[in-house]
């Protein structure tokens, strides 16, 4: 792994982890640099509620959407706003040299009227609002002060920058594995076939699968579940959702075939997992 890339990924874990601070890579210029690397895995919301209002299609794609009006408000500077699903978030731009090249999100902060939101996006996307209300008490309350995120977060904004205009002449070789990564981290709740995908990326079968597993190290369906399951793992630690809804929010279709792969990964039931985890954060 390059050097820089490296110490962006060891600077937000550290933030992750230390500083308590949840946050998200949006690229949307020369995304090579992190669509190609390791800080791919920051280009999503890992927080339980985000996790389960983008299991529904339509709702993902209106992220999409919106994340592009974002986008170009940031050009204008950093600021604190919220979601259309009631989350409150950080918003700082990047920038490659003058050009605005993407975003960082600090996000996972519930907004305080959200009971509005709930309602809304519920009869918008047709999301069970008692499943909402479930799933945004994981969101933390306390919004803390910008200036303490300024702090945190400038320093980062230096070094993506710092290796935008470093790496950002080097050819984009993204390959259409890279594009297939992406876009499986967006719809990874739905039902993703191999040959839909060969569709959509007009390209055969054997390639998928021989250059997926060359370039990742891994099948595409062992590629898929791992994704399933990490959202799976949020939900049953942070929501209060069944293993059956569970089970079908990240894409499985059927709730027995999720607890047996749930179990053969992890080594416990989704139930006993949760328990498990409960017992060691009290």
């Amino acid at each position: 792994m390059n050097n820089s890339i490296l110490e962006i990924k060891n600077y937000i874990l550290f933030l992750k982890k230390d500083c308590n601070l949840e946050i998200t890579l949006h690229p949307y210029e020369n995304e090579h640099l992190i669509s190609n690397s390791e800080l791919i895995s920051f280009n999503i919301h890992e927080n339980p509620y985000c996790i389960y209002v983008k299991t529904f299609a339509e709702a993902q794609e209106h992220c999409v959407a919106r994340q592009k009006k974002v986008l170009h408000k940031s050009a204008s500077g950093s600021f604190c706003g919220s979601c259309y699903a009631g989350v409150k978030e950080f918003i700082y731009p990047i920038y490659d040299n003058t050009s605005l090249v993407g975003f960082i999100s600090i996000s996972g902060y519930r907004e305080q009227n959200y009971e509005s939101y709930i309602n809304k996006c519920s009869n918008k996307f047709n999301i069970s609002q008692k499943n909402l209300e479930k799933t945004i008490l994981s969101l933390k309350s306390k919004i803390p002060n910008k200036s303490y995120v300024d702090t945190l977060i400038i320093p980062l904004i230096r070094m993506l920058e710092l290796a935008y205009i470093k790496l950002g002449n080097i050819s984009n070789d993204s390959s259409t594995i890279e594009e297939i990564k992406k876009y499986v981290n967006r719809h990874y709740a739905e039902d993703i076939t191999i040959e839909q995908l060969c569709k959509i990326f007009s390209c055969s079968r054997s390639y998928i699968c021989h250059t997926f597993k060359v370039k990742t190290g891994h099948t595409f369906h062992e590629h898929l579940t791992a994704i399933r399951l990490r959202s799976a793992k949020s939900l049953l630690l942070h929501s209060n959702l069944s293993v059956s809804e569970i089970a079908y929010s990240v894409g499985f279709n059927d709730s027995n075939y999720f607890s047996s792969t749930f179990k053969s990964h992890v080594g416990l039931s989704p139930m006993a997992y949760r328990k498990k985890q409960m017992i060691v954060s009290q």
